[in-house]
């Protein structure tokens, strides 16, 4: 099991980004009257981003924000869209697809990385181990990220501030169909053994998390996306995760685009390689021009 891929997973961190940095995209061209911005997100990053890369001049000349869900629904609203995937099969709940002697062990460090520290493996039981995986993945990249506040979530600000000043937000996909995708995408005897992997030694998380912010904070994509290949022992779970949603996303795209200017938020992931959405934009006749 691939440690990187679940922290990688969550994108779709201390330095100012420098003017070589490519997160940030300008998009002309191909019929379009007034331009559109394509701008990679990571999940855990601060909201000092957003000023760091100029974008409030840009996002004043947009008229839609655009992300992979509409993160302006209730949570509430979210969980109990994606909670059926979330859960494991009767035969498959955690206690019956981890071993004895492992759960004794990662039950103890779970307590330590839950949001809720103290909090027993056991009630978390029904649930799928991607689930626990995230939850633990996201407490410690989160410790390992400076400036992150769960209140202020990247994504989740753009459209918050296209509510405010009454754009229109328009999302890419369902919770339905991204919970498909995190926690139906590889079988639960892949995902409990990357569960223990991660518990039984976390350090991986920390050392992965601080390549995955350094090369976000360059501005490196190709970086970013060579991170996500490393020791790629389940290659089915990336093509779901990038490759056919970035294929999806770019038939959608052209009449978002159309309808009227916009800032379209996703992870930094979707942004590289040849099957990503530079790329794919470029493709479609877009010119599509990194900004300082």
């Amino acid at each position: 099991m691939n440690l990187r891929k679940i922290g990688l997973s969550l994108l779709g961190a201390a330095a100012v980004i420098p003017a070589s940095a490519q997160i940030f995209y300008k998009i002309e061209g191909n019929g379009l009257e007034k331009p559109s911005y394509l701008f990679g997100t990571h999940h855990l990053a601060p909201i000092s981003v957003v000023e760091e890369n100029n974008v409030p001049e840009y996002f004043e000349e947009t008229r839609q924000v655009v992300g992979e869900i509409d993160l302006t629904l209730d949570p509430m609203t979210i969980a109990m869209a994606m909670q059926s995937h979330m859960m494991a099969p009767p035969d498959s709940t955690l206690s019956k697809i981890i071993s004895p002697e492992d759960y004794v062990i990662i039950n103890e460090e779970f307590k330590k990385y839950t949001p809720i520290p103290g909090t027993d493996l056991s009630m978390f039981e029904t649930m799928k181990p991607m689930v626990v995986s995230t939850l633990v993945t996201v407490s410690v990249m989160s410790e390992k990220m400076g400036g992150f506040d769960a209140e202020n979530q990247l994504d989740s600000y753009f459209m918050k501030k296209a509510k405010e000043e009454g754009k229109k937000v328009t999302p890419l996909e369902t919770p339905e169909f991204q919970a498909s995708v995190l926690y139906d995408s590889t079988p639960i005897s892949y995902q409990a053994e990357g569960l223990v992997e991660i518990l039984k030694n976390p350090q991986q998380i920390f050392e992965s998390s601080e390549k995955l912010n350094e090369a976000y904070f360059n501005g490196d994509l190709e970086t970013m996306y060579s991170l996500s290949e490393e020791e790629d022992s389940h290659p089915e779970f990336m093509v779901a995760l990038l490759d056919r949603r970035n294929a999806d996303w770019l038939t959608k795209l052209p009449s978002i685009m159309e309808d009227s200017p916009a800032f379209i938020a996703v992870g930094a992931l979707h942004l590289a390689g040849d099957k990503g959405l530079v790329k794919g934009l470029r493709d479609l006749g877009y010119t599509v021009t990194p900004l300082p």
